[in-house]
C-alpha cells in the first residue's frame, strides 16, 4: 500500500501550535536541501546542507540559545539510520519541518512532505534516535525537556522504526538493591517532544530486510520519555517479516514514559499491536484514533516483565505495571488479519489491579487502564 503526498490528514490544531510562531529574530534557522552540500554552513537557503548529521554539526558549532528551526526543502533524502542526535537547547525547542510550513496551517499550506528514506542495503536501525549528551557538563546530561518537534515529514524503509526517544542511553538502569534487579530510570528522560502531521510508512524488517533474526520495534518508540504530544499522524505498513510481527508497533511507550497524549492518529497495516505500553508508563492518553488492519492480540497492549517473567528471561530487569492510562473514543475497524477476532485491549500479566508484586504498587482507587467510547464502526 503506497501512501501519496496527497493523503488527507484532518488538521487538529491546539493552542500550543497556533501560538507557537516566534519572532524571526528569536529563531536560529538551519536549511536543508537534497541539492545542498554538507560542506556548507546551512545558514541560508543558498548554503543549505543535506543531512541531519551536518545539521547537528552546525548547531554544535553555532551554540544557539534560542528556539531552532530546521527548514527542510521538499525532496527525498536518502539517509542511513542516525543514532547519535545529542544536541538540545534547554528551555527551547528544535523543530524539523518543511521549508514552507507555517505553524497551525496544516497540510494544505505546504507543497508536500520532505521524505527521509533508507535503502535496503543500508545499515539497520531507526531513522533518528535522540540520546542523552555524553558531556557531563552539558545541562541535558541527566535529561530533561529535549523539546524536539517534528511536523509534516515522511519517514520510510527503516528496519527498526522511525524515531526512538532514548532517555536511558548509556545510563545505569539496574537497581541492584533488589534480587533480581529492578529496572530504574537512567535519567530524567528526554521529554516534551512533538510529532504532528507526520507519515510513518513501510517500516520494519518486512520492508527493510536486515537479517533473519533482525526485526523492528515501532514507528515511534519512547523509552523514559514523557510529556510528548503525538497527534494527527499516519502509521501505515509498520510490519516485520516472518514470526516477528508481534515485536513491532505503531507506538511503543516503555520504561517510565508517562503523561503522553496520542490522539487523532490513523493506524493501518501493523502486524503487531499498534499501541503498546510497558513498565511504569502512567497517565498516558490514547484517544480518537482510527485502527484499520492492525493488531495481533489487541489494539492496545499493556505488558511488563514481573518476577515470573524474569525467571524465564534471565538478564532482564524486573518491571512493574503501568497505571492510570486511558484508551477511549477510538475506532477499532479491523485487526491485522481482517477478521476482527482481536480484543480491544489486552494486559499481560492479566489483572487491572495487578501491580506486579511488592515493591510495585498501584495507588488506591486506581487501575492499569480505563476505557470508554471505543467503537467498531
Amino acid at each position: 500500500m503506497r501512501l501519496g503526498l496527497a493523503l488527507a490528514i484532518g488538521v487538529l490544531v491546539a493552542t500550543s501550535l497556533s501560538t507557537a510562531t516566534a519572532n524571526a529574530a528569536d529563531v536560529f534557522t538551519v536549511h536543508m536541501s537534497v541539492t545542498g552540500s554538507d560542506s556548507a554552513d546551512g545558514l541560508t537557503p543558498a548554503t543549505a546542507v543535506k543531512s541531519l548529521v551536518r545539521v547537528q554539526e552546525v548547531l554544535r558549532s553555532s551554540k544557539p540559545t534560542t528556539d531552532v528551526e530546521v527548514r527542510i526543502k521538499q525532496g527525498t533524502y536518502v539517509a542511513p539510520p542516525m543514532h547519535d542526535w545529542r544536541f538540545y537547547v534547554p528551555g527551547h525547542t528544535i523543530s524539523f519541518m518543511p521549508v514552507d510550513y507555517e505553524y497551525g496551517e496544516g497540510e494544505a499550506g505546504i507543497a508536500g512532505r520532505p521524505v527521509f528514506r533508507n535503502l535496503a542495503d543500508k545499515p539497520s536501525g531507526f531513522w533518528l534516535q535522540p540520546r542523552l549528551p555524553r558531556d557531563q557538563a552539558d545541562p541535558m546530561y541527566d535529561g530533561g525537556d529535549s523539546g524536539l518537534r517534528f511536523y509534516y515529514l515522511q519517514v520510510e524503509y527503516y528496519s527498526a522504526g522511525a524515531v526512538s526517544m532514548y532517555g536511558d542511553s548509556e545510563r545505569d538502569i539496574a537497581d541492584e538493591t533488589y534480587s533480581p534487579p529492578m529496572r530504574k530510570p537512567g535519567s530524567k528522560g528526554l521529554n516534551g517532544n512533538t510529532f504532528f502531521g507526520m507519515v510513518f510508512t513501510h517500516l520494519g524488517s518486512k520492508w527493510a530486510p536486515c537479517g533473519a533474526d533482525c526485526y523492528g520495534w515501532g514507528a515511534i518508540v519512547l523509552t523514559n520519555s514523557s510529556g510528548n504530544r503525538i497527534n494527527n499522524n499516519h502509521f501505515v505498513n509498520i510490519e516485520n517479516h516472518g514470526n516477528y510481527g508481534g515485536h513491532i508497533h505503531g507506538l511503543y511507550v516503555t520504561h517510565f514514559s508517562s503523561s503522553n497524549t496520542m490522539n487523532a492518529n490513523r493506524f493501518s497495516y501493523i502486524n503487531g499491536d499498534p499501541v503498546k505500553i510497558r513498565d511504569r508508563s502512567n497517565f498516558n492518553t490514547v484517544e480518537s484514533n482510527t485502527f484499520t488492519r492492525t493488531g495481533r492480540a489487541g489494539f492496545y497492549r499493556d505488558e511488563f516483565c514481573d518476577a515470573a517473567c524474569v525467571q524465564t528471561n534471565p538478564g532482564l530487569e524486573r518491571q512493574c505495571a503501568s497505571y492510570h492510562n486511558r484508551f477511549a473514543n477510538n475506532r477499532l475497524l479491523s485487526d491485522y488479519d481482517g477478521d476482527n477476532s482481536s480484543e480491544a485491549w489486552t494486559l499481560q500479566p492479566p489483572g487491572l489491579m495487578n501491580a506486579g508484586g511488592a515493591p510495585c504498587s498501584i495507588p488506591a482507587g486506581d487501575q492499569r487502564l480505563r476505557t470508554a467510547g471505543n467503537t467498531t464502526s
